[in-house]
């Protein structure tokens, strides 16, 4: 039985033996103290995805060198340490192919497997997601000013390993590799600029909500949830469907209009007799 079952059930018989109390039905409450299974929503809380303007505003401010990083998350959806591991082979024709992710030990001097497998994948497995002119642009501006950096790591097996990334650490590859934790900052620094903030002076939005606005972009256009679900890396698609599921447009309104339709349909006025004559005829002489 799922947990949240389990607490909508646990909360019915607390409040039932609770009345029998309050009511001196019973001395004492024997439910009292019992610990229920903790529920979790996943579904993503529309506050916590940021607008196009503010997407364009986040990159307007961050550190030139990151400003593709905004948009390879906005726009390909991809997580913070895929795309801290953006590289030279990702490139493809009219999509990208991602293998690796960055390392969340990347960021010490003696790590040698600074990069790492994508996450529910085995190395060696990838994932393609397509790529918008837009984003390709961003990225040929990107080379235009900085070049790749090639970095030599070990994978798994303790095999040799290079690649040619795009947020490459200082002097050419021998400095530690940003991660997750270190681009938080520079993150953290540009909603600030922005003026991206809460009433509390924190940050309005963390990187995630970057992934979660090339989502609801998606959906809210149409695109099938199981391919989102795809290009998300998601292990599976109840997780998507988790997430992201209220997200999709019209959702209950097609549901009543198709179910009626089906169940219900408006009758057809068909005439119940013939016309006397043939449309369009005259009558024989």
């Amino acid at each position: 039985m799922a947990a949240s079952t389990i607490n909508d059930r646990m909360k019915f018989v607390a409040a039932m033996v609770q009345a029998a109390v309050t009511e001196k039905r019973i001395a004492e409450n024997p439910a009292a103290g019992v610990k229920v299974p903790r529920t979790s929503s996943l579904a993503v809380d529309e506050d916590e995805i940021p607008t196009l303007e503010e997407v364009d505003l986040i990159a307007k401010h961050i550190s030139p060198q990151y400003r593709l990083t905004i948009y390879l998350q906005a726009g390909a959806g991809l997580r913070i340490s895929e795309t801290l591991a953006f590289a030279t082979e990702c490139r493809r024709t009219d999509f990208i192919r991602i293998r690796w992710q960055v390392s969340s030990k990347a960021n010490r001097g003696d790590c040698r497997t600074r990069f790492v497998p994508l996450k529910h994948r085995a190395e060696g497995e990838y994932r393609d997601i397509p790529t918008a002119p837009f984003l390709e642009e961003e990225i040929d501006a990107h080379m235009e000013q900085w070049e790749a950096v090639p970095v030599p790591f070990k994978d798994k097996a303790g095999r040799d390993k290079e690649l040619e990334v795009f947020f490459a650490p200082p002097e050419r590859g021998k400095g530690t590799m940003p991660t997750a934790t270190t681009y938080a900052y520079h993150f953290r620094r540009a909603l600030k600029v922005a003026g991206l903030v809460r009433g509390d002076g924190k940050p309005k939005y963390t990187p995630h909500g970057l992934r979660h606005f090339f989502a609801s972009t998606a959906l809210a256009n149409g695109i099938p949830i199981h391919e989102v679900s795809r290009w998300l890396g998601h292990k599976s698609i109840k997780t998507t469907v988790d997430t992201y599921g209220h997200l999709v447009p019209g959702a209950w309104h097609r549901c009543r209009e198709i179910m009626q339709e089906a169940m219900r349909p408006v009758p057809v006025e068909v005439p119940t007799e013939a016309p006397r004559e043939a449309e369009g005829y005259e009558e024989a002489v």
